[in-house]
């Protein structure tokens, strides 16, 4: 467990400071961009992320399996890696440069040439994800932590300049962020070739355990684009989809725990023979996680209103009711993420699959639904609907592997979906709110971690 608190430290610490770049952005986009420009960039932002989960073609999770496989080449592994990926890039480069207009008309841009800048921050971030697999499969956490560290930095130096040079507009916010990682991708690459030396048999399998997190991808990639995309095409108002993504860069703070947990616990579950022997083991540590992920997204809810305005202005404050909103769904999302354990630790990643499919098609009618009536809280509300789906889905079907108290899941459900309504109360009762609920939440935490 040591080794797991460890890495999920330091992943942690990689993810804040990629949201510290977020939040850096913030008053570059207040000051630079006006509502429907911010919106601009949260619809290519969107299209980066189809790319990049397009591209990954679901080798991250695979390559942390068969990484532990003594028997499996490490160098197949790693070709497969990079030959992969790129094709697929490629590829959909390709389509995308065939099919612009169609693109652009969907995303409401004002010029093709702007698809470019998404296609390759979509690019990148899928070459990091896949390169960087190696290095967390070998715990090295730490190289990890480096590499995010100085790619973040590249991109809030190179907006800087970006912005000086060309003045405000849309590009430099997206060419910011694809160039350091292209360039990220190339140090993974080189860290990960001396990890690959070891010889054995190709990895058989890899192509069947990761296929199924290409439809689950796809379908996650649904559920992060089409409150953008509708936003964009049925909201009428397009500052809504700013207030949106102003909203959604603040809640980037919460990524950090969830991410950085999520780097680790795959390869515990994979490699910890004992925790898997003891599923109350594994569920302690899983629950102080949860636990804290709600904390976190709690605390950011309340201190919604007070953020947007100080950091937003009087133009972003509206994004102060989509904050709570898509905190909670952030909140959803960590159990989301623990209750994909049970499926994964069976080898039916088919049954992650299906229920992303499902909850993709259900969030496309829940935001049919509430962007006419709510706007940008209605897509947010879309997002934390399908999430209570999803993650209690998961947790059903994974039962045999993974037990868990549904009991226990549902009340966490249910603070999650609360955070909404209680950060409209007076500041009076929001700060007892989150002194109570801190002491609670660190009392639980303790008393999980004295239980062993």
């Amino acid at each position: 467990m040591t080794a797991l608190k460890r890495e999920t430290v330091l992943y942690a610490a990689a993810t804040t400071v990629g949201g510290l770049a977020m939040l850096a952005f913030l008053p570059f986009m207040s000051a630079s961009l006006s509502a429907e420009e911010a919106g601009a960039v949260g619809s290519l932002r969107t299209l980066a992320d189809v790319v990049a989960g397009i591209a990954v073609l679901g080798f991250p999770t695979g390559m942390m399996r068969y990484w532990q496989d003594g028997a499996t080449s490490r160098r197949h592994l790693l070709r497969l890696a990079v030959i992969l990926p790129f094709a697929a890039a490629a590829v959909l480069g390709g389509l995308l440069l065939l099919f612009r207009d169609a693109v652009c008309n969907l995303l409401r841009l004002e010029t093709p040439s702007l698809l470019l800048h998404g296609f390759l921050l979509g690019a990148g971030a899928a070459m990091v994800q896949v390169l960087a697999s190696p290095l967390r499969a070998e715990g090295r956490a730490g190289s990890y932590l480096a590499v995010q560290s100085v790619r973040t930095a590249a991109s809030v130096v190179l907006l800087v300049i970006l912005l000086g040079r060309g003045g405000p507009g849309v590009t430099p916010f997206l060419a910011s962020r694809w160039a350091p990682a292209l360039v990220a991708s190339l140090a993974l690459l080189v860290m990960a070739v001396p990890l690959a030396k070891r010889e054995g048999k190709p990895p058989s399998g890899l192509l069947r355990f990761s296929l199924p997190f290409v439809p689950s991808g796809l379908a996650l990639l649904v559920l992060q684009s089409a409150d953008m995309t509708m936003l964009r095409s049925i909201g009428g108002d397009l500052g809504q989809s700013g207030y949106y993504e102003w909203a959604t860069s603040a809640c980037m703070i919460l990524a950090p725990l969830t991410q950085g947990f999520g780097m680790a616990w795959l390869r515990h579950i994979f490699r910890d023979r004992e925790s898997r022997n003891d599923p109350g083991r594994m569920g302690r540590s899983a629950l102080q996680f949860v636990v804290l992920a709600l904390l976190a997204a709690a605390i950011l809810s309340l201190a919604a209103p007070e953020l947007a305005s100080a950091l937003g202005g009087e133009a972003f404050a509206p994004a102060g009711r989509v904050i709570p909103l898509l905190a909670g769904a952030n909140a959803l999302y960590a159990l989301f993420v623990v209750a994909q354990t049970g499926p994964l630790l069976s080898g039916r990643t088919d049954w992650i699959a299906l229920v992303t499919i499902l909850g993709a098609g259900a969030n496309i009618l829940f935001n049919a639904r509430l962007i006419p009536l709510y706007g940008a809280q209605g897509a947010a509300l879309a997002t934390l609907g399908t999430n209570v789906f999803m993650a209690g889905s998961l947790f059903w079907t994974g039962r045999r592997a993974f037990p868990v108290s549904f009991p226990v899941i549902s009340v966490l459900m249910l603070l999650a979906a609360l955070l909404g309504p209680v950060s409209q109360l007076p500041l009076g009762f929001r700060a007892g709110i989150a002194a109570a609920g801190t002491a609670a939440a660190l009392s639980l935490v303790s008393a999980l971690r004295r239980a062993g």
